[in-house]
């Protein structure tokens, strides 16, 4: 008897701990980067349609001329562009040059019943933890505020963050892995929608 109680109470603080995030619960804007991209899950029979549908937006992008991959065992579809491309060194505000680069990208953002997106802006170590944190903040805010303006402040729903220099693709030692760290990635994560449609095909 008394190892039931110590059980069920177990069971009770696992679900105060870790609230469900698939039945209404799930706030986008509160959560970490990583449950963003592993929500909404698939299960193993949406796995494979699912999986072809963002394989032919993987396509798409890339034959649009980006760095197109997917994750999330192939249901995510990441976008990586350099921060060079898009802003000036040290620089918060998009170039006038960044609207070539993310303007394609609008028709896609505005399909928000088949995306939610998120943006993840990322530094090199060169500053301290404080304006790294700050400068990917106000980038991916910048970034945010683009498509905002090209939805016709209609909103996105896109989740921004910035992740300082906290997940560097490189060590850091040298121009050109210092360059590839600074990086803004864009994942396209399918809705609840998009996975129910892609059953149906």
């Amino acid at each position: 008897m008394r190892k039931n109680c110590i059980v069920s109470l177990i069971l009770c603080l696992c679900a105060l701990c870790c609230p469900a995030k698939d039945n209404g619960q799930f706030d986008p804007f509160t959560a970490s980067i990583e449950e963003n991209i592993s929500t909404p899950a698939v299960s193993g029979k949406q796995h494979q349609k699912l999986a072809d549908a963002m394989a032919q937006l993987e396509r798409t992008l890339h034959n649009a001329g980006y760095k197109a991959s997917r994750v999330r065992s192939g249901e995510v579809v990441l976008v990586t562009i350099p921060c060079a491309e898009l802003f000036a060194p040290n620089d918060t505000e998009l170039k006038k040059t960044a609207s070539n680069k993310l303007h394609p990208l609008v028709p896609y953002v505005k399909r928000t019943d088949n995306y939610k997106i998120v943006v993840a802006v990322h530094a090199d170590n060169t500053g301290d933890a404080e304006y790294a944190d700050n400068i990917t903040a106000e980038r991916a805010t910048a970034i945010d505020a683009f498509f905002l303006k090209n939805n016709s402040d209609v909103e996105t729903g896109i989740i921004p963050y910035g992740l300082g220099f906290d997940e560097p693709l490189n060590s850091n030692v040298g121009v050109a892995a210092r360059s590839a760290n600074r990086r803004v990635e864009i994942y396209f994560i399918p809705t609840a929608e998009l996975i129910a449609k892609a059953q149906k095909r």
